[in-house]
């Protein structure tokens, strides 16, 4: 059936020979033109927008879709009413919230067209104003085709990257002798004509407008199958490495990252063992066969941390801990098994005691998402004071009576080495305690009037004191947009 119209060749027999093929006499049709039902997908490019539900004439469509998330083609019909809304901490998603819509769009689609609709720009500007808004791209959706090839286009959809040029190369080609898909220089929300091309291994290289020597991405080799329908869009880096953007490919079916292909991992490195020494982090690549010892961090002493940036990827390291005075006494009793994946980042935080006779000295491994979102702060709470026992962690608007029978811990009896996991917490001003497990009269922790602020991404620690903090645990409060870089001098 073609829902659009075309023109379709009916065959039977005309049994009543009424020279009339009637409905009852129609064995086989045949279509010979079709006009097919306009289609939409969506892509997620807002930077700093949470994730979003999406929904069609009043209806969820897509949900809970993250930054550089896309869907596949959705049928269509010709008039549609296309809503965005941001998903806010303590939102029921299954619940249309106006206040919450970001876009909306009314649509008149066309029959043999295909629809991409990205949500691009930050969502707010610097003066407090609302930015985030619809890409609409249009394709014909009833071109054919050449056997063993395949459809690509790219869009600029990175609101902090400058105007680029796009080589579409055979790998390892020379960009002074290749030409650019794009004719100008592709600004942001500027994207080229969908264009054909043979299947085959290429590579993508993104530079600034007119200077191929200044590469900004560059995706390594790449397989591209022959039937794809591919549209290729540069979103903002909001992950690791020093690429100014990173690719996401949608292929009708849904999305696929393209990271540049010398994206590294990273990891924080966060010393909270009181009595151990300051350290250095060694690391041993398991693809060798020698103990590689490769030095990634430098006197890291109690309460600090550092990022370790640029870990090669991917690859399998062994990491070991050791005193910075000599690197053969070890600080942690077995090495920490460290996966590094491209993009991914890891804080691990060393606690527990160097000495004999107290709780021994371990490592907590918590994963990163490195993401700051405009509309929430992002928090963790963690339990990394091994001379504690279970603890109740409260999480407070400010000014509530804790001692009120009504309030309850967020997170109950959490124990050494536990975590809250990421939360999404509306900004405002809170009161963080902690308290010995069903007991609200020892506070721990107290921390009033803590002020959490959209963009915020957080990890609070509660950790063993030094010799002369007394007793109780302290906070530790790591702000990921402000961590320093780990120093690495040459080995003693």
């Amino acid at each position: 059936m073609c829902l659009g119209g075309g023109l379709a060749l009916d065959s039977g027999l005309d049994t009543n020979r009424n020279d009339v093929l009637d409905a009852g006499e129609v064995t086989a049709t045949e279509l010979l033109e079709c006009n097919f039902a306009p289609q939409v997908r969506a892509l997620h490019a807002s930077p700093d927008a949470p994730a979003v539900n999406i929904w069609v004439n009043g209806a969820p469509a897509l949900t809970n879709v993250d930054f550089g998330v896309g869907s596949g083609f959705l049928a269509g019909v010709e008039e549609v009413n296309v809503q965005v809304e941001g998903i806010f901490p303590g939102d029921d998603p299954a619940v249309l919230d106006a206040d919450a819509v970001v876009i909306e769009a009314d649509l008149s689609l066309d029959y043999n067209t295909d629809y991409t609709i990205l949500a691009v720009n930050n969502v707010i500007d610097g003066e407090g104003n609302i930015t985030i808004r619809p890409l609409i791209i249009e394709n014909p959706s009833d071109e054919r085709l050449t056997p063993g090839s395949l459809f690509a286009q790219v869009v600029h959809a990175s609101p902090s990257a400058p105007p680029v040029d796009v080589y579409v190369t055979t790998p390892g080609a020379d960009l002074g002798a290749s030409a650019p898909v794009n004719e100008e220089p592709l600004a942001f929300e500027r994207y080229t004509p969908r264009l054909e091309v043979l299947a085959g291994n290429y590579q993508i290289r993104v530079t600034l407008a007119g200077d191929p020597d200044a590469v900004v991405y560059d995706s390594g080799e790449l397989p591209l199958a022959a039937g794809g329908d591919l549209l290729i869009a540069a979103v903002q880096n909001v992950g690791l490495g020093d690429s100014a953007v990173q690719l996401v490919a949608l292929d009708g079916a849904g999305s696929l990252p393209l990271l540049d292909a010398a994206t590294p991992a990273a990891a924080v490195a966060v010393h909270l063992s009181p009595d151990a020494p300051p350290v250095d982090i060694l690391a041993d690549d398991l693809a060798t066969a020698n103990d590689d010892a490769l030095r990634l961090a430098t006197n890291v002493a109690f309460t600090e941390y550092c990022v370790i940036d640029g870990i090669p990827a991917p690859a399998n390291y062994e990491l070991n801990v050791v005193a910075t005075a000599d690197n053969n006494v070890p600080a942690l009793p077995a090495p920490i098994a460290f996966d590094a994946v491209k993009d991914g980042a890891a804080t691990v935080i060393v606690s527990g005691f160097f000495s004999s006779g107290m709780p021994s000295i371990t490592a907590l491994p918590l994963s990163v998402d490195p993401r700051s979102v405009a509309t929430e702060a992002r928090v963790r709470v963690t339990h990394a004071s091994p001379s504690t026992g279970n603890v109740d962690l409260y999480l407070l608007a400010e000014g509530t009576d804790l001692d009120s029978p009504d309030v309850t811990p967020n997170f109950p009896a959490v124990p050494f080495g536990a975590d809250t996991g990421i939360l999404s917490i509306p900004p405002g001003f809170y009161d963080v305690y902690v308290t010995p497990a069903g007991d609200k009269s020892i506070r721990a922790i107290e921390v009033t009037g803590f002020e959490l602020a959209g963009y915020d991404v957080l990890d609070i620690v509660a950790r063993d004191p030094g010799a002369e903090e007394g007793p109780l645990p302290l906070p530790l409060v790591i702000d990921y947009d402000e961590i320093a870089e780990c120093t690495v001098a040459a080995p003693m």
